[in-house]
């Protein structure tokens, strides 16, 4: 149904932004956001005024990328498994038009960059580096003429762009200062919320073939991209308990071991590729882990806090 057909009730209207929105993902963002912050605290350095200015211009930042991601795959035809996916794509059902979405993108991305100014004012110029990174992420992941994720290059930003770009850089609006410990602790995170991505491009294989998207999974086949897709889930856990033992991240950073169950069934829900009904699950158990894997690592943070 075309999207001027019906009139929604505000009620209406509100939820299929959300869904829009992608608002399940938007965890991704914010719990490696928190991260940073929590860490920056640890360390004796916050401010909460700084903080909530981030936090909100990372999510405005991560909601126009999601925006663009869906505008010009709706643009290119690239509809995938979108109506098995999370989000349900509004765009495709035909609940909202094209130029809806492409104003939402240019509203966030505006956000985004007010909040990056402000804290360009507030901190110096060593944060217009990474906000310049972010933004490079963000309007390039889908969008022309780079399409990173057409070109094989998806899973590896979102690994840097949800790992040490915000955990780290978080940490460092909030600190000003480099250090070692949300660096290491944004491996891992970064590699569960990779992982995101390569389950998806997994079962999006076929009709990503057919719309000459290059994703990790076209590149070197499924089997392989499961191979990989195993092999650093396993390292992510591995770098993890070694950060902890040789002193880099506190040992109730360990909590984030709890996540191995459902990063085990991840991997075997994906070996069934050929069978798009394990999409969901697969997925459910991905952002599972990205967003728990995160989330014990904060509270552990949290726990190291009180308890010193």
């Amino acid at each position: 149904m075309n999207a001027s057909a019906k009139q929604f009730t505000l009620a209406e209207q509100i939820g299929i932004w959300v869904k829009a929105a992608r608002a399940p993902f938007l965890v991704t963002s914010a719990i490696p956001a928190m991260l940073g912050g929590i860490i920056a605290f640890a360390h004796g350095s916050f401010d909460w005024t700084l903080f909530s200015i981030a936090f909100l211009g990372i999510i405005a930042a991560h909601t126009a990328a999601d925006f663009i991601d869906d505008y010009f795959d709706y643009k290119n035809g690239n509809f995938a498994n979108k109506d098995q996916q999370f989000h349900d794509s509004p765009l495709v059902r035909g609940l909202i038009t094209d130029k809806q979405v492409f104003v939402a993108f240019l509203i966030c991305i505006a956000l985004a960059l007010a909040s990056g100014l402000y804290i360009l004012f507030a901190v110096g110029m060593p944060i217009l580096i990474l906000t310049a990174i972010g933004a490079f992420f963000v309007l390039f992941y889908t969008s022309p003429p780079l399409r990173l994720n057409f070109r094989g290059l998806g899973e590896s930003s979102l690994f840097f762009a949800f790992g040490p770009m915000l955990v780290f850089g978080v940490y460092f609006v909030l600190t000003q200062s480099f250090n070692w410990s949300p660096i290491l602790a944004s491996i891992p995170v970064g590699i569960f919320v990779m992982n995101v991505g390569i389950v998806s491009n997994i079962f999006d294989h076929n009709d990503d073939v057919k719309n000459n998207k290059f994703t990790m999974p076209v590149k070197l086949g499924q089997a392989r991209a499961v191979q990989i897709l195993t092999v650093i889930t396993a390292l992510a856990y591995l770098f993890l308990i070694g950060s902890v033992a040789f002193g880099f991240l506190p040992v109730w950073s360990l909590l984030a071991l709890l996540t191995a169950p459902m990063s085990f069934k991840m991997v075997s829900l994906a070996r069934n590729y050929h069978d798009l009904s394990q999409y969901q699950p697969a997925m459910s158990q991905a952002i599972g882990v990205a967003t728990l894997g995160g989330l014990f690592m904060v509270v552990g943070y949290g726990i190291f806090i009180l308890t010193q």
